[in-house]
């Protein structure tokens, strides 16, 4: 990687949501209400962020070319503690800047403390040989400076044949280590997703410590400004998230960057960046495309009362509970780890009998909500607990406890060709998820018109991509989708276009790849093989 930027999870104790928009008109006159997805959560329990971070930032030197640089954004929650990891991993001789972006159009809060009104971005390079480019920008008004010139080891006035001094008249600057930048975003930027970014602020990091050709990575991409920005300054790149609703903000507005430059005619012989891109799935094994909304479906179907803080994640009635990833298998590891727990939260626990001999025993316990068991951990439980405070184990796989929402998506879809041309389209889509979210979504809503209705299906699709030549010139094991459409809204409100012709150069046997991207960034995919004469 020539450069590296990253906008990481501050550690600001806060939870960040996007908030997700059934597709279609007003219905009764009341514009449809919105479904509250949450996106990442950044709540962090002791040095956890900073491993978190220690772990990542040792992968992205590696990952480094020897010329390349690092610009990692932060803001007062953690920065001193994050310069301190950088200078270890980076060397301190190899920062270059401690850059302060400066936002004046923050809405201040008052108070006794100062508006924070910046945040920082550390740049380090991987050696002394580094990509530095001059930036230069508009300065407000134009400015006089008088010019000079070395004269035996002076800075001298240059002077005119009656000696006086010779001025020039300065429109721009080059950038220091302050960049005045407002936060404010554009209508044509704004992706409506928590945490993003201004173009212009990456703009200027890319165009710094990057040049033309060069490839970029974001590894927190989030709302794909980074990718964006790159792709229009005419270098390569590479995103990454580990967010269902950071890849469909992004994957969509890549694909209007590149329209755009399509009918610019950008892509000249000179042009070195890309003219399409691929997403894919890395190790992808989860049951649930987003972690924590999987867990959040969880407590509210077996109406847990949530905790904030602390070893347990929420109460269910007198017994406190734990509940494990449903992307993995409760393990051994899990189970140490409550005991442990519940030795330091003894007093958390009601007795119920008091003995001298052995542990007490207590009224209240401990019930673990996980997805799938290893075979041994329940005997290992019963032999390694000797706390007094029983663990219950809940497996989801087998309690059927209104857990119809992990059922796969179900799409209608036809094919039907004529001549060389294929028409596709999209009859029905069903996600079993999305509708147990709109179920727990109404139910506190008192009022009809304020509920979220779906009365056609496309308003559960967010976009459709369709390969009609799928696996061409691929081996079966990595195959791969090109995109020949990307149906997606036009406009807000709009409901996507379902159907799509493509009219193939030669006949024969091909095969037709589509995908479904709901409003919550469920997936469903199918191939199909036709015929065409």
């Amino acid at each position: 990687m020539d450069l590296i930027y990253i906008d990481p999870p501050f550690d600001s104790k806060a939870d960040y949501i996007k908030k997700v928009k059934i597709n279609g008109q007003k219905v009764e006159g009341v514009e449809q209400s919105v479904i509250e997805e949450m996106q990442y959560t950044d709540m962090w329990e002791k040095d956890e962020y900073l491993q978190f971070m220690y772990e990542r930032l040792l992968i992205m030197r590696e990952l480094l070319a020897d010329t390349g640089s690092i610009f990692l954004h932060c803001d007062w929650h953690k920065n001193a503690h994050l310069r301190l990891i950088l200078d270890e991993i980076f060397g301190e001789e190899n920062l270059r800047n401690e850059i302060v972006w400066h936002y004046h159009d923050k809405f201040a809060t008052g108070g006794k403390s100062l508006d924070k009104n910046h945040d920082t971005i550390y740049h380090y390079s991987k050696s002394a040989d580094f990509t530095g480019n001059e930036v230069r920008i508009q300065k407000e008004e134009t400015t006089k400076r008088a010019l000079r010139k070395k004269v035996d080891g002076k800075t001298v006035n240059l002077l005119d044949e009656d000696g006086n001094k010779i001025y020039a008249e300065y429109s721009d600057k080059v950038i220091d280590d302050v960049w005045d930048i407002g936060r404010t975003i554009s209508k044509n930027e704004y992706v409506d997703y928590p945490t993003q970014k201004k173009e212009e602020l990456l703009e200027r990091v890319i165009r710094y410590g990057s040049n033309e050709g060069d490839l970029v990575l974001d590894c927190f991409v989030g709302s794909g400004t980074t990718c964006a920005v790159a792709q229009k300054l005419n270098r390569r790149w590479l995103g990454c998230d580990i967010n269902k609703g950071s890849i469909i903000s992004t994957t969509e507005r890549l694909n209007r960057t590149i329209k755009e430059q399509m009918k610019e005619n950008l892509f000249g012989k000179d042009f070195k960046g890309f003219t399409a891109f691929k997403v894919y799935n890395v190790n992808h094994y989860d049951v649930f495309n987003n972690d924590l909304q999987a867990r959040q479906l969880l407590i509210e179907t077996y109406r847990i009362d949530e905790l904030s803080r602390g070893d347990f994640d929420g109460t269910l009635g007198q017994d406190y509970v734990k509940i494990i990833s449903p992307n993995r298998v409760l393990s051994k590891m899990d189970i140490a780890e409550i005991i442990d727990a519940i030795k330091k939260n003894k007093d958390l626990f009601t007795v119920k009998t008091a003995s001298k001999q052995k542990e007490n025993t207590f009224e209240n316990k401990v019930v673990v909500i996980c997805s799938g068991a290893e075979l041994d951990v329940r005997d290992f439980a019963k032999k390694e607990n000797k706390t007094g405070v029983e663990i219950e184990i809940r497996d989801i796989q087998t309690d059927k406890k209104e857990l119809d929402f992990k059922k796969p998506t179900e799409a209608s879809i036809s094919y039907i060709t004529k001549g060389k041309t294929l028409s596709v389209e999209v009859k029905d889509y069903y996600s079993p998820l999305l509708m147990k979210r709109l179920e727990l979504e109404n139910d506190g809503r008192l009022s009809m018109k304020e509920r979220v209705n779906i009365f056609d299906y496309r308003q559960a699709i967010e976009h459709i991509v369709i390969d009609v030549n799928y696996g061409e010139g691929q081996k079966k094991a990595d195959t791969s989708f090109n995109a020949e459409a990307f149906l997606h809204k036009e406009k807000k409100g709009e409901l996507v276009e379902t159907a799509y012709s493509h009219t193939y150069e030669r006949g024969g046997t091909y095969t037709v790849a589509v995908k479904i991207v709901d409003v919550l960034g469920e997936e469903y995919f199918e191939t199909h093989e036709i015929t065409v004469k």
